[in-house]
């Protein structure tokens, strides 16, 4: 290929990459029993059962479209500089280890799952990283951030009008019809906890968790208010094109009078700079409202001191030009000192200050012997949760899926060596703002996006979108007001993309730099936050992260002309071996294709519970006992640690008749600190437990429901613990009669 052709291929490759960006964020993440549920909708293969959801067909998709991109972008790439392949070591290092950590996992589909999410955002982000050296690029990802801003404010705030108050109408209108169907109790802690979480109206975006949503918002909000003052800032006349033939001295900034056209008295001839901001601002003012309504403290307290810090950059922004060593040491100082502070109270008080964070040390803690069992390997990516409740502290009265540390979640799943070089590439990323950096301007003119371009942009993504994430309820009218939903985020997303471009054309040169610093401020707080909220590791604001992280930090070889058309000395060397491995990606990525994805859409992947699972309700519908147990030991073939589905097999041997006795103990043994799992099984002699195993989990129960907090809604009623009590006595005189 020659230079022309190269720079066409990466400007696809990198389109494509943003594209997969905006799916993965703009996609509900997947929710209910398991992992995942769900399959590819436009390939008719079935639809989710639990509503509007993805499942790991696409995950496993996207992840393949990004390994394709980045064979793509080696193929057509430049010279890469030797930095780079170290990082791209380090990357693998990390991905070897998740595989690795595969063959140990109890739910091997989960974490091979968990892969794929890790490596498309790890590969995303130094793809983009490779791709982003010149300006004209950089504004393409800023323009997109822009456009993702603009519609997740969009979705946001018709969640929290509209969607929500509908949610809440229909459960309670519904509300025993619903519990009828779903087979929960109307008193049971899961139902307490989806009507307070319902009641606090938290606004949670595309996805199925506020404070997810919150740490998206917080690099979208810095770039959207950063580029608004930027416009407002501005002044017209301060940046000016070349002089033409046609048009000397032609303004940008402003809408200058046209030769031949003279201004009418009255006229108001404001500047687009001007114009475009206000608006842009508006829409992130918006943006803020919605990160309030997330209700997520942490996430908002990270935006806010992201925010003062910028304001104190753009303020200091001289001294710091020559400072960033500095600057970048203290603050690395400041957060290693905050981190030693945190701990070092958690080991002297045995907990932390507040609820929040108490929860988090329990988290924590519970991780630590996690990883004290498994140092080297892990537990398998998206494994965490079974095995939480063997480790966690009696006290701690939730169960959760991951350690809400990024770092601590990759080294209980991955092991301790990949959670150090995953600890490296987040280093290694905002190094990269110390040394010499692409800019997004040279101090001269920058040509805009072609419109056509972002518009086929906009609609690739969102035709995506639908495809892949279908409406699958199958109510009449729903597919049509989906379809129209979409349209209008749609229209958003493109509008915040047109306005983006314009801005970053029109305003100061100087201000364009600070956008991106913005980005990568932002998700500098998204680490911040990541130390007590949920894990970068995988999902879609990890992509997001990288990304910027790549595209906006990336270390280059300074300004360089905005088209790359003219011949160029290139790396003999580092560009064959790019090449090389650019064609060996692809190869790899069509192998998966056809060995991993496929299988899995059509549900013939062993490792694949999903088959089973649903031939567990078809049998259970049918009151097919024989045959539901039959499903329910091959899932637990394939996930051996799942509680819920040990819950079942003993409910159907129980029913049956058969001695549940060897899965009630798997369950006792892998939940060690929950007071209501071994409840039904110790009051019953159906289960199999003899009557002294009877009596020492019922003491144990009620041992593990007094270290819970008074308030929490998990504890035992003083009548429940009166009943067991009664019970305890009524089973000594049994075994005193013995």
């Amino acid at each position: 290929m020659n230079q022309a052709q190269r720079n066409t291929v990466a400007w696809m490759a990198l389109a494509a990459l943003l594209v997969v960006l905006c799916l993965r964020l703009t996609i509900p993440e997947p929710i209910g029993d398991g992992v995942w549920s769900g399959s590819v909708a436009f390939l008719h293969t079935g639809a989710s059962t639990v509503g509007n959801l993805t499942g790991p067909a696409e995950v496993m998709g996207l992840g393949i479209l990004s390994l394709l991109i980045c064979g793509v972008a080696l193929l057509a790439g430049e010279s890469i500089s030797a930095g780079k392949w170290v990082q791209l070591g380090l990357i693998a290092w990390v991905l070897a280890a998740a595989v690795a950590a595969i063959f140990t996992a109890a739910n091997r589909f989960a974490a091979l799952v968990g892969v794929f999410d890790l490596g498309m955002a790890l590969l995303g982000g130094w793809t983009a990283g490779i791709l982003c050296h010149t300006p004209r690029r950089q504004r393409l990802v800023i323009a997109v951030l822009a456009g993702l801003l603009c519609a997740v404010t969009l979705k946001g705030l018709y969640q929290r009008y509209v969607e929500i108050p509908q949610t809440i109408h229909y459960f309670q209108k519904h509300q025993q019809q619903w519990l009828r169907q779903s087979g929960v109790q109307h008193n049971s802690t899961q139902v307490k906890l989806f009507i307070s979480r319902l009641k606090s109206r938290e606004v949670s975006g595309f996805g199925i968790l506020s404070d997810g949503f919150a740490e998206t918002l917080c690099p979208l909000l810095l770039v959207g208010l950063a580029l608004a003052i930027a416009g407002l800032l501005s002044k017209p006349g301060a940046t000016t094109a070349p002089a033409t033939p046609t048009m000397p001295g032609k303004k940008i900034s402003g809408k200058a009078p046209i030769a031949g056209k003279q201004p009418r008295a009255g006229d108001v001839n404001l500047p687009d700079h001007l114009v475009l901001g206000v608006v842009l601002l508006l829409v992130s003012l918006a943006g803020v409202a919605v990160m309030v309504f997330t209700g997520s403290k942490g996430g908002t307290a990270s935006f806010v001191i992201c925010l003062a810090v910028l304001a104190g950059a753009w303020w200091k922004h001289k001294w710091l030009a020559g400072h960033k060593p500095m600057a970048f040491i203290a603050v690395l100082l400041l957060a290693l000192a905050g981190a030693l502070g945190l701990f070092s109270y958690g080991i002297m008080h045995h907990g932390l200050p507040t609820k929040d964070l108490l929860y988090r040390w329990d988290y924590w803690t519970g991780a630590v012997r996690m990883i004290q069992r498994h140092p080297l390997t892990g537990v398998g990516l998206n494994n965490f949760g079974y095995h939480y409740t063997q480790f966690k502290p009696p006290s701690a009265p939730e169960d959760v899926k991951d350690p809400h540390n990024m770092f601590i979640r990759i080294a209980a799943e991955a092991g301790i060596p990949a959670a150090i070089g995953f600890a490296a590439l987040v280093l290694w990323g905002f190094l990269n703002m110390l040394w010499e950096r692409s800019e997004l301007s040279n101090g001269e003119v920058q040509r805009e996006l072609p419109m056509t371009a972002l518009i086929v942009l906009a609609l690739v993504w969102w035709g995506g979108r639908l495809a892949v994430d279908h409406p699958g309820f199958g109510a009449k009218g729903v597919a049509t007001y989906q379809l129209a939903l979409s349209a209008l985020y749609a229209g958003a997303a493109l509008g915040g993309m047109l306005l983006a471009n314009r801005l970053l054309r029109v305003i100061h040169p100087r201000y364009q730099s600070v956008v991106a610093n913005a980005a990568v401020l932002g998700a500098a707080g998204m680490v911040l936050y990541d130390q007590i909220n949920m894990a970068l590791a995988t999902g879609p604001t990890a992509m997001l992260f990288w990304i910027i992280l790549g595209a906006l930090a990336a270390q280059g070889a300074g300004p360089r002309p905005v088209e790359q058309n003219s011949p160029k000395k290139h790396n003999t060397y580092s560009a064959i071996v790019g090449m090389i491995l650019g064609g060996a990606l692809c190869i790899f990525a069509v192998i998966l294709t056809v060995a991993v994805w496929v299988p899995t859409v059509r549900g013939t992947y062993p490792w694949d519970s999903s088959v089973y699972r649903h031939a567990y309700k078809r049998a259970l519908a049918q009151h097919n006992w024989p045959q539901a147990l039959k499903a329910a030991d091959a899932v637990l073939a394939r996930d051996t640690r799942s509680q819920g589905w040990l819950q079942r097999k003993i409910s159907v041997e129980m029913q049956m008749g058969i001695n549940p006795r060897g899965a009630v103990h798997k369950l006792l043994s892998i939940n060690r600190t929950d007071a209501r799992v071994r409840l039904p099984y110790a009051l019953t002699r159906r289960a199999g437990l003899t009557v002294p195993e009877r009596i020492a989990q019922l003491k144990l129960a009620l041992q593990l429901n007094s270290a819970l907090p008074k308030t929490e809604i998990q504890r035992l009623s003083p009548r429940e613990v009166a009943e067991i009590n009664a019970q305890i006595k009524k089973l000594k005189v049994v075994e005193s009669g013995r």
